[in-house]
């Protein structure tokens, strides 16, 4: 008999095949201890140890941008950064001038750093713990003489499902997609590198699948549901053949959606609801044209102050801005101000914000920003000068109420001036709005819709904050749901506010991507939906193929709703 395990979909599809475990090598500290006479050598062959990694790291970007494209690539470049990256390499010559082996102070280092942003509550931040521990691991590897365990050139048999506790970036980049069917890990989320480039490589892929590298036994044939968010594991002859039926059709499906991809996102009754791309660097533009996107719905400007031990001067940010909106020009970027604090812990910004027991509702965003106009005026002036390369739509993120707003348009307009008298070049943002995400600005919408051009709706944050549910607590995943019936009345909330003030009205969170939400947002008012840009496809041909006017007449039926699962059943029976 066949036994079923869950999981949390990273990358949609269904891949069958036998399964391979990657077991990590052993990323241990041995104890041992150097000399003082041993110290120096030992500081040598860390340094050609570097030289290495960094070989190794040049070496595949390169071939990566043969895979991916450069702008998955430059995960690598990133990581060349980090490698050379004073708060790691500065603390591990610290260690082995103090006795310890490097090979041991980079395991002992690395764990420290990876543990700082694994205490992070931001899962996008949270998951950047990986990045850290596979430079970490790398530099090891380089030291120690092993090779990567996601090399499969010596593996003979194939194709296969990939199996791991969890997968580096680079791990999950060097996969041949000819030779791996699906992956399935123990750990990793949605907003991981291993989930954008499974979904880049279209391979099936499950995190959060239990004891998975002790259950699932080498050989063993599964069938990896990236639909279902299920591993079968030893399935009969029948449950065979059903998951290659299910397979060949969302392979034929997913055919459909690609060839859409320069149709423009129009619903078949004629509404027009663009489909643009979340991104995190701005060489990430280009994946959603590729896509068939239409702009960018959020650009999360907070990774440009990461990894320095000094905020971006304003020509860096100015650079970034600019290269984002000349590659989308004339089309809109939505570039979203600095949201760190609290959450988003960044090390020359932690004395501003000191320890909080409660991050989440804590000193970050747009209150640390105006509290700080020494630090929000660098980006603010960045984003004027960055005007002038395209259609900038600027939004301010956590506002709770209109003084907040006022302040930080208030703090535009000096910016603006000073610009001005400066005699440098800048420009007018086309548009000016917020985010909403909190009880405070949902119950404000109406009020604020008169100060702003367009509302954009996290609904990640939105829904932890109106449900007083933790998203990463695995205890409360029942309320983790935009599906909830409090979340989609909030959302109708919005969007009659948006509509009375005559705004636009956009959503930017996870909802935005998912197929069985797309009705419901069209029907609710909703006219840009931004998401991971390698969801546009398959966002775009149900939008084709929906009448915006049908879903409408059957909205009232959603919002009546009591339970979670009523109003995914009735969103499911739409047509």
């Amino acid at each position: 008999m066949s036994l079923t395990l869950e999981g949390v979909v990273l990358s949609p599809g269904i891949g069958i095949g036998p399964v391979l475990p990657l077991v990590p090598l052993a990323f241990v500290e041995t104890g041992s201890l150097l000399s003082e006479e041993e110290r120096g050598a030992e500081l040598g062959r860390l340094e050609e140890a570097l030289n290495r990694a960094e070989a190794d790291l040049v070496r595949l970007q390169a071939q990566a941008e043969k895979t991916l494209g450069a702008d998955k690539a430059a995960l690598f470049s990133a990581h060349r950064l980090m490698l050379r990256d004073p708060m790691l390499v500065g603390a591990v010559r610290e260690a082995v001038a103090g006795g310890r082996s490097a090979s041991d102070a980079v395991v002992v280092k690395t764990a420290e750093i990876r543990a700082l942003f694994e205490a992070l509550p931001d899962p996008y931040l949270k998951e950047r713990a990986a990045d850290v521990d596979d430079v970490g691991r790398r530099l090891f590897r380089a030291l120690t003489g092993h090779v990567d365990p996601s090399d499969l050139a010596g593996r003979e048999g194939g194709p296969f499902v990939v199996v791991a506790r969890d997968l580096t970036p680079s791990d999950t980049a060097l996969l041949d997609p000819s030779r791996v069917v699906a992956l399935v890990t123990e750990e990793g989320g949605p907003t991981s590198h291993t989930a954008i480039i499974a979904q880049s490589l279209a391979i099936p892929a499950l995190s959060a699948v239990a004891g998975a590298l002790g259950r699932l036994i080498e050989g063993t044939v599964v069938i990896v549901d990236g639909l279902k968010g299920e591993v079968v594991v030893a399935p009969d002859e029948a449950a065979l053949d059903a998951g290659r039926r299910a397979a060949a059709l969302f392979a034929e499906e997913r055919r459909q959606a690609e060839a859409l991809r320069d149709l423009p996102a129009v619903s078949a009754d004629g509404v027009a609801l663009p489909l643009w791309g979340n991104i995190a660097r701005p060489d990430g533009a280009g994946e959603i044209l590729s896509r068939g996107g239409d702009g960018v719905g959020l650009f999360r400007t907070e990774f440009l102050y990461m990894g320095r031990d000094e905020a971006p001067t304003e020509e860096e940010q100015l650079a970034a801005y600019a290269e984002a909106l000349t590659v989308l020009s004339p089309r809109p970027v939505t570039i979203r101000t600095l949201d760190a604090g609290g959450d988003k812990e960044i090390p020359y910004l932690a004395s501003l914000v000191g320890h909080e027991a409660n991050p989440f509702l804590g000193y970050r965003a747009i209150r640390l920003c105006l509290d700080h106009p020494e630090l929000f005026k660098v980006q603010l002036r960045a984003l004027l000068r960055a005007a002038v390369a395209g259609n900038l739509w600027l939004m301010f993120p956590m506002v709770v109420d209109a003084e907040e707003l006022r302040a930080a348009k208030a703090l535009l307009d000096v910016c603006a001036a000073e610009l001005e008298a400066e005699g440098l070049e800048w420009a007018r943002p086309a548009k000016v709005g917020v985010m909403i995400e909190t009880p405070g600005a949902l119950l404000m919408a109406d009020l604020l819709a008169r100060e702003v051009d367009f509302f954009s709706v996290g609904t990640n944050d939105l829904t932890q904050y109106l449900l007083a549910a933790d998203r990463m607590n695995p205890r409360l995943k029942r309320l983790q749901d935009p599906f909830h019936p409090a979340v989609i009345r909030g959302l109708s909330v919005v969007a009659r506010a948006a509509a009375a003030a005559g705004i636009d009205l956009g959503m930017c969170g996870e909802m935005a991507g998912d197929p069985l939400a797309i009705p419901l947002l069209a029907a609710l008012g909703f006219r840009e939906l931004s998401m991971t840009p390698a969801r546009i496809p398959a966002a775009k041909k149900v939008l084709r193929s929906l009448s915006v006017a049908e879903a409408g007449k059957r909205l009232d039926e959603v919002l009546k709703a009591v339970t979670t699962a009523e109003v995914r059943s009735l969103l499911a029976s739409w047509p």
